[in-house]
């Protein structure tokens, strides 16, 4: 190995660590043993003459006077990939990969629903979707795409508003058999719910019921969106939904359709990936089918039309 390759892997490792906030972590991502990676760290540091890292209880950050060296290296890093990307396409037809990291309901009940239409912004690239509970860390590379219902506002990513959806009350035929049917908001204060378990919440995003109705009388709770569903279907309590979660599942009626909550779409990447022509045809593909779903995500329609589209 050159020394010039060598440099370079001391410097990505060095990245690494900055990205993960620890050895360990970093030693996972790279396959790498632990010694290896301090090892590694400590010669980069005796050849700069400087110190890169401060380590604590709370794990490790990068020393201001490592700052600009780290974005140098995030440049490089940037077109590395962009070079990797380019000899992809060049010498093999395989399938790139992207990893979009959201909530269960948006992630199960709606975007798996609409990759159909991938194949035409992206036909080369398959999906990896994660549904995760809690925001997503992109500078650790734990997914590609952060799909959320908020804007991060986090140092090294582009976000942008990409649509928006609304919430209705839903509950099942068994469940107004036997409580009757709420006639207006007042009335909710009659009536049992199901929703989130409270202390489990790390989106405050998702504490959508609290905008319909003050400590409601709650008869289930669960930390999956699809679980509260089936929970409603089989007439345990009233739930709160978004359109997308609804359409997919059989045995809710909508109620009080005037009553509603609103949340955004916002879709983020880290900057330094933005450029990549897969991560680029993935965005366009969810810029188009949030777009194109506008009325049924809004409530205006209650089914989803063709996903092929």
């Amino acid at each position: 190995m050159t020394s010039a390759a060598t440099k370079w892997d001391d410097l990505r490792v060095f990245l690494e660590v900055a990205r993960q906030g620890s050895v360990h972590a970093a030693s996972k991502r790279l396959r790498l043993d632990h010694s290896t990676v301090t090892r590694r760290i400590g010669k980069l540091e005796s050849l700069l003459s400087v110190k890169l890292l401060d380590r604590s209880q709370k794990g490790i950050t990068v020393r201001e006077e490592a700052q600009a060296l780290l974005k140098h290296i995030e440049q490089m890093d940037m077109h590395a990939s962009s070079l990797e990307e380019a000899i992809t396409r060049t010498t093999t037809e395989s399938a790139q990969t992207v990893r979009i990291a959201t909530m269960e309901g948006i992630a199960s009940l709606y975007l798996a629903r609409c990759l159909g239409a991938l194949s035409q912004f992206a036909p080369n690239v398959q999906i990896e979707l994660v549904s995760i509970p809690q925001t997503v860390d992109l500078s650790r590379k734990e997914a590609d795409i952060f799909l959320s219902f908020f804007n991060p506002k986090s140092r090294g990513l582009k976000s942008a508003l990409f649509g928006r959806f609304s919430l209705f009350l839903y509950c099942s035929p068994a469940y107004v058999r036997r409580h009757g049917e709420p006639s207006d908001r007042k009335d909710l204060q009659n009536h049992m719910f199901v929703g989130y378990i409270e202390d489990l919440l790390a989106i405050h995003a998702v504490r959508w019921l609290d905008e319909v109705i003050a400590k409601p009388t709650m008869s289930f709770h669960s930390n999956s969106i699809i679980a509260q569903c089936n929970a409603a279907v089989s007439g345990l309590g009233i739930v709160l939904l978004p359109t997308f979660v609804a359409a997919g599942v059989a045995g809710l009626q909508r109620i009080l359709p005037d009553i509603s909550v609103r949340r955004e779409i916002w879709v983020s990447i880290r900057t330094e990936q933005s450029h990549l022509a897969k991560n680029k045809s993935v965005m366009q593909f969810m810029k188009h089918i949030f777009r194109r779903d506008a009325d049924f995500l809004l409530g205006r329609t209650e089914t989803l039309e063709s996903t092929s589209k």
